[in-house]
């Protein structure tokens, strides 16, 4: 019987939160509260770029002023980057990684998952041209590309976010983008209605690309129109306090939130625990009692591994760093490392955490 993903038909009307949203499915598969989803997905005019690309030397920010076009950075692997508009077909698969070891041996262990995802749009693609190639960058003929892709992972969890240049603006993106990947080099790009020498209609795409899912992948979809619930909750906090802040887009910081967006305490201690550290794994708890249904408290301790909490963990790179300097006892919140080596009293401890806690 063939697998059940879910088709998300849905955008909003600014592409900002478009990411956030990419991320709110993304965390949701992670927490198996919704099946493997492909999201189609259009926006106006935007530079997309990935979480390790330049904000200043990879974008021409004169073009994209001179045109309103906002840089918005989002969650990748990757370093690339990408111009879109309303004449492309942006998409974002939400998948288990266990992908390439159910569908097929024929493609190399490490980019395995890219080369199938993009098989499957090539599969739909084929429907309106067969000069085009698929590889684990993307579609092109030639030495041109006609897809910009974002890959982000989380364990054995994938989220494969691109958009596919359809009826782009070629030029626009020759002037706001810079280099490409390789590192300095210029991308050639194309778009499929010049390739076809015609306009190609965005429903004849996406019709296309379904059915190229559905034939490659061996899979059917339901179709939905909206976000869940939790889904739409979690979007709307990492678009408040991630994606529509200079912090994130110019400087790629980005605030550390466990599952669906819950504020996170982690507490680094001692293996075993030092007696300062068990008075501050009682002042926490302490502390939190009254909010457990807000707050994830998770207590880390030196040398135990980073399965203590599952087999999935989120860890932050404050607690990382914590480990590595030796910053024990310490208390992270969302990230951002608020007390080492000290037992902070109840009444700053509790300050943070509500602080934090308004921040949501």
């Amino acid at each position: 019987m063939a697998e059940t993903w879910r088709l998300l038909d849905y955008s909003s009307a600014d592409p900002k939160m478009d990411l956030a949203i990419n991320e709110a499915i993304f965390r949701s598969r992670r927490e198996n509260l919704t099946p493997n989803t492909l999201r189609l997905w259009q926006g106006p005019a935007s530079v997309i770029i990935g979480s390790g690309s330049s904000y200043k030397d990879d974008i021409n920010h004169e073009e994209c002023m001179k045109h309103g076009v906002e840089v918005i950075r989002a969650i990748s692997v990757t370093a690339d980057h990408f111009y879109m508009d309303m004449g492309s077909l942006n998409f974002a698969v939400t998948a288990n990684a266990a992908l390439s070891n159910t569908r097929t041996k024929d493609y190399p262990p490490v980019l395995s998952n890219y080369s199938i995802l993009n098989s499957a749009i090539l599969e739909g693609l084929r429907k309106l041209s067969d000069t085009l190639e698929a590889n684990a960058n993307g579609i092109q003929i030639g030495e041109r590309r006609m897809t910009g892709i974002l890959p982000k992972w989380f364990h054995d969890f994938l989220l494969f976010q691109g958009t596919l240049l359809v009826n782009t603006d070629v030029n626009a993106y020759n002037k706001m983008i810079k280099t490409g990947k390789p590192k300095g080099k210029k991308l050639m790009i194309t778009s499929l209605s010049r390739q076809l020498r015609r306009d190609v209609s965005i429903d004849e795409v996406k019709t296309a690309l379904i059915e190229g899912f559905e034939s490659k992948l061996g899979i059917v979809f339901e179709l939905k129109k909206e976000l869940t619930g939790d889904e739409q909750k979690s979007a709307n906090l990492l678009f408040r306090a991630k994606y529509s802040l200079e912090k994130w887009n110019v400087h790629g910081i980005e605030p550390f939130f466990v599952g669906m967006g819950r504020v996170s305490l982690e507490v680094f201690v001692a293996y075993p625990p030092t007696s300062m550290c068990r008075k501050l794994i009682s002042l926490v708890n302490d502390v939190t009692q009254d909010l457990q249904d807000a707050i994830t408290v998770r207590v880390w301790m030196r040398g135990k591994g980073i399965y203590q909490h599952g087999v999935y963990p989120e860890l932050s790179s404050a607690l990382v760093d914590a480990e590595k300097c030796s910053r024990i006892p310490a208390i992270i919140i969302n990230g951002e490392l608020k007390f080492d080596k000290t037992l902070p009293s109840r009444e700053c401890l509790r300050s943070a955490v509500v602080a934090a806690l308004s921040h949501n």
